[in-house]
């Protein structure tokens, strides 16, 4: 029976287990604090800088374990391809290693490079950023993965996602929650206007599924690196697109069209993109995700309060999203 190991006890022991099993001298160690609940090192060693990351059992019971061994094996093939990702080292054929107290860790290479902040991208980051997305949008549906029969995101009507709406509406109602009512209004209303049909030609394939500024590393002047595949799956391609540009572009209520245009331009340099699809990827990204996290319960942490946000501006700007087709303006932000 596998048991919990100590937080104290834990680098020691993954320490242990890597040295034995990938023959290093790990001279130094920096613990990494990002991502919820699964804990990340970088050690610097005899045989170069790699990153340690173990995988929270608590966590790892929300996921099936051949969907995340199939995104780790993508993400080396992508490495091997051109893709700008973590290469993965193998110990006896497997990717994700367990260890002797039942822990689950990986091991890959370092990648430098910074994070951004949301709207603080260049436009040289931006196209660069869009040339890679494309990219790795086209290797990962080149047919080494089959398609599967339907995407992980099923598209509720109008009607279902307007009766939930009201459904929370009547529980702010309840327990007098005047501030959250009006957000959840916001949503009813922007659900009610959404012409769902713009969504009968979604492109679904195999996606990152996790593309927001946390995930991507960048030069001064460039892309650098894509990371964390675990929820890579088969959904529509259109939630990548949406997820990272209202992840990289959106600041203080402002949407940076000039950014949006570079990426555009990026994306078409290595796949298809028009402005109608990425409009249209922007609107499915918020139809999924409000109700993650438009919530009666405050969400603890800046990502989750950050996410909140995107959906309000999302809600508010249904209709005027459109202004981003006007390419040739001399505006290059979309606020409110």
């Amino acid at each position: 029976m596998e048991t919990e190991i100590s937080n104290e006890s834990l680098w020691t022991h993954l320490k242990e287990e890597v040295e034995t099993r990938f023959g290093f001298e790990v001279d130094k160690c920096t613990p990494i604090y990002r991502g919820w609940l699964n804990q990340k090192w970088k050690i610097e060693t005899n045989q170069g800088v790699f990153l340690i990351k173990q995988y929270n059992k608590e966590r790892m019971k929300r996921y099936d374990l051949q969907t995340i061994q199939t995104a780790l094996h993508a993400q080396n093939r992508l490495f091997t391809q051109g893709i700008a990702c973590p290469e993965i080292l193998s110990y006896k054929g497997d990717l994700l290693q367990k260890s002797t107290e039942g822990e689950r860790f990986t091991v890959m290479r370092f990648m430098e490079g910074s994070l951004v902040s949301p709207g603080n991208l260049s436009s040289n980051q931006m196209r660069s950023l869009g040339e890679e997305v494309g990219k790795l949008h086209t290797l990962l549906n080149d047919g080494t993965l089959s398609a599967k029969s339907e995407t992980i995101f099923k598209i509720p009507s109008i009607e279902e996602r307007v009766e939930y709406w009201q459904g929370e509406i009547h529980k702010c109602d309840e327990q007098g929650l005047d501030n959250i009512r009006s957000i959840m209004d916001l949503q009813k209303n922007a659900s009610l206007t959404l012409d769902i049909e713009q969504f009968n030609n979604l492109t679904p394939g195999w996606c990152h599924r996790d593309l927001w500024v946390d995930n991507l590393l960048f030069s001064e002047d460039h892309f650098s690196a894509i990371l964390d595949f675990d929820r890579m799956n088969y959904d529509y391609l259109e939630l990548d697109i949406g997820r990272l540009i209202i992840s990289t572009c959106l600041q203080n209520n402002i949407l940076n069209r000039k950014a949006v245009q570079a990426f555009l331009k990026g994306y078409n340099n290595t796949n298809e993109l028009s402005v109608e699809r990425l409009v249209i990827s922007l609107r499915l990204v918020w139809y999924m995700e409000s109700t993650w996290w438009i919530d009666i319960n405050p969400h603890e942490g800046e990502p989750p309060k950050r996410f909140q946000q995107e959906m309000v501006w999302l809600a508010r700007h249904q209709q005027r999203l459109k202004e981003l087709e006007k390419r040739r303006s001399n505006n290059h932000v979309l606020t409110n």
